[in-house]
């Protein structure tokens, strides 16, 4: 069978954003605040230029320090273990068509949620676009890719944030 892979958990923003990028990120965000604050503040007495110096002088040399140390000593290696999470055969797969294809909308305190969800070979799959919904879970909501009677290929876990009954995606592969 001939699937082309639409959507895998790789593709979701807590596996793109990397430990060792954001450390990069506070260490150039602290030694620019320590460049300017040794070069614009001013020197009152009171011990308010030494002690911003002294903080983001740390948060600087911490930040370094860990980046050079995730990413030469202690490299993560998380996304090769999904790799093969996703490929063990230990890890449930279906295979078939989609049937019963729904999209609901749920209202929330402050704004609402699209809930869409769908059946392959009797394995129930939901998702949705919750603001914090997006991260860990397939989102791709309104874009008329699953469709009843779409031949795909889905590797899943079992539970789903959106009720017992229903599973979470993990990797979607669509018939060519």
């Amino acid at each position: 069978m001939d699937y082309t892979t639409y959507w895998t958990i790789l593709d979701s923003p807590s596996h793109t954003t990397k430990s060792n990028s954001v450390c990069l990120v506070i260490a150039i965000v602290a030694g620019l605040i320590w460049i300017l604050t040794k070069k614009f503040k001013k020197d009152k007495g009171d011990g308010d230029k030494t002690i911003l110096l002294w903080g983001t002088g740390v948060f600087a040399i911490l930040g370094l320090t860990f980046y050079i140390l995730l990413t030469f000593f202690y490299k993560d290696n998380s996304d090769s273990q999904t790799v093969k999470m996703l490929a063990s055969p230990t890890t449930p797969k279906v295979e078939g068509l989609v049937s019963n294809f729904q999209r609901k909308f749920r209202n929330a305190r402050y704004s609402s949620e699209t809930i869409e969800s769908f059946t392959v070979d009797s394995v129930e799959f939901a998702y949705g676009d919750a603001a914090l919904g997006k991260f860990n879970s397939f989102c791709k909501i309104n874009n008329n890719i699953i469709i009843d009677g779409q031949k795909v290929r889905v590797t899943y876990r079992t539970g789903s944030p959106y009720g017992d009954n229903f599973n979470s995606i993990l990797k979607l592969e669509i018939w060519k």
